[in-house]
Order: C-alpha cells, then sequence, then structure tokens
C-alpha cells in the first residue's frame, strides 16, 4: 500500500507471523516486518537496513544489492589508487625514493586519506558481508533491545528470520526486482513467500546462526541449534 493510502477504518489490528503490526501515520499504512519508517527519506523502507548520507537514501531491501556493489567498487578503487601513489615512491628495482616524501607533503596527506578511507570501507564491506550472510540488517544488529519482536530472542543466537547460508544469501541477492526465472533460479530458491509485487513477507522462527558464522556463541545458549 503506498503512503497515504489507508483509510482510518484501516488502522485497526493487523498481525503478520503472530506479531501485531505497527501503524504509521505519516504513510498511512500497516508495517511489514522489519520495516521502518525514515524520517529523513519521509517513507517506510522494506528490510530497512539504514540511511546512507552517501548515497543520500535509504539502503533497503529494494537496493541493499546495489550498495553492497557500490562499497566493493570503492574498496576496489581506492586500493587502486592507493597503490599507485605508493609506487612513485618506489624504482623498478623497489628502491625507495626518500627524497620524494620530502618534496611530495601533499601526495603522502593524499595517500594517508586514502589509506583510511580504505580501512573504513573495507570494515563496512565486511560488515555488510556478514549481515547477508546472516540475514541481519545495521538497524537490527544496533537496535535489537528496541525492536518488539526480537527483544525476547538472544542475539547472539542469531536472527529469527535467517535459514539457511544459500537462502539467506538467495534472499540478499534476489531483491524484488529480480526476475528469477531468467536468472535460472528457482522462485522459491530463498525459501520465501513474496507478494504480487516481488516484495519478502518474513516470518519469525527459531533464532538461527549459519554455521560458517558460529563462533560458539550458541553452544550454552541454543545447543538445539548449534549443527542446524
Amino acid at each position: 500500500r503506498r503512503r497515504g493510502e489507508a483509510a482510518e477504518g484501516d488502522k485497526r489490528s493487523t498481525f503478520q507471523s503472530g506479531q501485531r503490526l505497527r501503524y504509521c501515520r505519516p504513510c498511512g499504512m500497516h508495517q511489514p516486518l522489519r520495516t521502518k519508517h525514515c524520517r529523513d527519506c519521509g517513507r517506510c523502507v522494506r528490510t530497512h537496513d539504514h540511511h546512507c548520507p552517501w548515497v543520500g537514501t535509504c539502503v533497503g531491501e529494494g537496493n541493499r544489492l546495489y550498495f553492497y556493489w557500490f562499497l566493493l567498487a570503492q574498496s576496489v578503487e581506492l586500493a587502486v589508487f592507493l597503490c599507485e601513489g605508493v609506487f612513485v615512491f618506489f624504482s623498478d628495482d623497489w628502491h625507495l625514493h626518500g627524497e620524494l616524501l620530502v618534496d611530495s607533503p601533499g601526495l603522502v596527506f593524499g595517500l594517508v586519506v586514502i589509506g583510511l578511507l580504505l580501512i573504513m570501507v573495507t570494515a563496512l564491506l565486511c560488515f555488510h558481508t556478514y549481515l547477508a550472510m546472516a540475514n541481519l540488517t545495521t538497524w537490527e544488529n544496533i537496535s535489537w533491545e528496541n525492536i518488539s519482536y526480537l527483544r525476547s530472542m538472544q542475539q547472539d543466537c542469531g536472527s529469527p528470520f535467517s535459514m539457511s547460508l544459500r537462502s539467506n544469501l538467495a534472499a540478499y541477492c534476489c531483491p524484488p526486482w529480480c526476475r528469477l526465472e531468467e536468472c535460472g533460479c528457482s522462485p522459491n530458491i530463498a525459501g520465501l513467500k513474496r507478494t504480487e509485487d516481488g516484495w519478502a513477507i518474513w516470518e519469525l522462527g527459531e533464532p538461527h546462526l549459519p554455521e560458517v558464522l558460529d563462533m560458539n556463541y550458541c553452544c550454552w545458549c541454543c545447543p538445539d541449534l548449534d549443527h542446524a
């Protein structure tokens, strides 16, 4: 339902996966699970991750794959620029030209800035790789205790929306606009129900952490999930 479409009668209680959905007055709609209203964008965002000032919009279910490739491209670009700048100070036999360090303070400063940006962007890329594998969002990871349908669960045990590693990555890499049949994928590859528009219908399940991410946190709190 689009912003402002809901009538007064639609404000009655609506449930999804046994959870009462919150009604968003500015958008005039009930928020599906994992949906959050962004004050900066002025609308509700499905599978909300965060509002990114770099790209000037929210990152969510419809564009998070684009954001991931953006981070990857930025990491590669920064790494290339850093290597090219460092190579200026070396000769063909890898002899360091120390005088250039003194004569080119601007280049040295620029390389330091690029190096810091590379560390930051690479760390962000690694973090979003973890989120994709664990079927989490930045919002859920940071605000777990403030989200009504998550606060009763232990965060260390994983997301209640998480399935297998393959299904988590499929859900992340197959956004609503993806035509699964043309990609050679089965429509239910991620094990998700979808709306007519292709948006994921998330269902709460048992907290699950893929084995590749299991750092033995769940061994004591969720022994039955240790080998899932």
